[in-house]
């Protein structure tokens, strides 16, 4: 059965791609709930009314993410709600001052390819890093403990468990085209949650009241100087130029709307409902659009259909959010998590010449050794980058791009690819 919504065909495919950046999301929000008290209800309503409108404007599945950087240093400092949402307004005003100004599209010419392709790289690594906590470290489910299963004298641990599996299976389901590999992992997922769980909450129907207000003064120079100075080179090293790159990378000609400045708009628009009513702080990353492309997503109607799912989450069950997200075991989020970022890795690879490969890792190496912090990376690659230009006029030194890439890299990529295939 063909079924159609306007010019985009309704399939299993979209939209289990439509799911495929929940490891990137649920855990983020679901913190941000618990430590620093935002309302449950703004948040994912927010997030899912900008995946619709979102992807209906630029055309294609385009992602929405907490704003990382800015969510971790929350979650670390017990930042105030008044002050995250004061950090969302300041992310708005900077980039929608960029957009209006067009002082993004100067910005767009200063970060060559390979700084991009290197922060993506970059990204791709610290997703793996986070797969393996979800797997590892964090607790069996959000509101539990490790767990671990005895298998005669042995002793298993059950996430590590869930999430080879999960993996194996998500591989197999893309692999054969089977069917729709998120929604039968994330269905797994949930059912193994649903035993595991010994959580006797009362679940609570209905949203929590959304209110609109304004922060403080005090709020704003609080975010500034701790949310909001190391957010901003990351959103517009990874969530503007990176997603502009990883748009047309993907979609060609399709993503003809997804450029620099209109996605900074776009970013700047959604953090503004989420500085007025307390929402998520939040971006579109390059990593998201990774995720639900190679997991099957090709049009809106894939992350249409994650943004309603949201806003029904939101609105029918924002007074047991935290239950809600408590049904999905870390080690399914970790294994979605692995795909997505080996498949970035690969995105990161693409590049013409030994020396923008070198550039590119480079950038990567450095973000990894300064604690993942990928802003520091594209910082260093700039500076290689642009200095080696200027000894090339200055002095006449020719390092240009260099010999074309090895054929060995070309085919060790593809050999990968095939290995972790994409849907």
């Amino acid at each position: 059965m063909n079924l159609r919504i306007g010019p985009y065909p309704l399939t299993l495919r979209e939209l289990s791609g439509g799911l495929g950046d929940l490891g990137v999301l649920i855990p983020l929000e679901a913190a941000l709930i618990a430590v620093n008290g935002l309302n449950p209800t703004t948040t994912l309503l927010g997030v899912g009314a900008i995946y619709i409108l979102a992807g209906l404007y630029f055309r294609i599945p385009m992602p929405v993410q907490p704003l990382k950087a800015l969510s971790v240093i929350a979650i670390a400092h017990s930042s105030a709600p008044a002050v995250i949402a004061a950090a969302a307004l300041l992310m708005a005003g900077a980039l929608a001052l960029l957009s209006v100004t067009r002082a993004i599209s100067l910005l767009e010419k200063v970060f060559a390819l390979p700084v991009v392709r290197g922060v993506q790289i970059g990204l791709g690594l610290l997703l793996l890093k986070s797969a393996y906590q979800m797997v590892f470290q964090r607790p069996f489910l959000l509101d539990g403990q490790q767990s671990y299963l005895d298998v005669g004298s042995l002793s298993v641990h059950t996430g590590a468990l869930l999430g080879l599996g999960s993996v194996v299976l998500l591989l197999l389901l893309v692999r054969l085209r089977a069917g729709p590999a998120t929604l039968v992992v994330v269905g797994v997922g949930v059912a193994v949650g649903l035993l595991a769980s010994e959580s006797s909450s009362v679940w609570r129907l209905g949203p929590m009241p959304v209110s609109f207000g304004a922060p403080s003064a005090g709020d704003f120079w609080t975010a500034l100087v701790l949310l909001v100075a190391p957010q901003l080179p990351l959103t517009l090293a990874n969530s503007v130029f990176a997603t502009a790159d990883a748009a047309k990378s993907y979609f060609g000609e399709q993503a003809t709307k997804a450029t620099p400045t209109r996605i900074a708009f776009s970013i700047a628009l959604g953090n503004l409902w989420a500085g007025l009513t307390g929402g998520l702080p939040n971006c579109h990353g390059s990593g998201g659009l990774t995720a639900h492309y190679r997991l099957g997503a090709r049009t809106p109607l894939a992350t249409t259909f994650l943004g309603l799912v949201l806003i029904g989450i939101a609105l029918l069950f924002g007074r047991s959010a935290w239950e809600v997200r408590s049904l999905l075991p870390a080690a399914t989020l970790g294994a979605l998590l692995f795909y997505v970022g080996v498949q970035h890795i690969f995105l990161g690879l693409k590049v013409k010449t030994t020396v923008q490969l070198s550039l590119a890792v480079i950038v990567a190496a450095v973000s990894t050794v300064f604690g993942g912090n990928l802003a520091i990376g594209a910082a260093v690659g700039l500076a290689l980058y642009w200095s080696s230009r200027w000894l090339s006029k200055r002095y006449g030194w020719q390092p240009q791009d260099g010999k074309a890439a090895h054929p060995f890299l070309t085919r060790m990529i593809g050999a990968l690819e095939r290995i972790v295939p994409s849907g």
